[in-house]
């Protein structure tokens, strides 16, 4: 595979996941303010203009988190 072929790749892929990646952030973003409404509480809306960076947020922070992993967990099941 040369590398004009594996860019050409990389960018027909791309082009498939990344609008997915975005549909599933902002339909997840419509659930909670719908869930919140049923539920008669605040939803997500404190995070940018109408909760809109809501998603980006909760992306942020699961590539942050940090993997906790006890001394004496079995590897194996893991």
């Amino acid at each position: 595979m040369t590398r004009q072929d594996f860019l050409i790749f990389a960018a027909k892929y791309l082009s498939l996941i990344f609008p997915v990646l975005i549909a599933v952030a902002f339909l997840t973003l419509v659930e909670r303010k719908v869930l919140a409404s049923q539920q008669l509480r605040v939803g997500p809306n404190t995070v940018g203009y109408l909760g809109l960076l809501q998603p980006f947020a909760d992306a942020a922070k699961l590539l942050i988190k940090e993997t906790v992993l006890p001394a004496s967990a079995n590897r194996i099941y893991l």
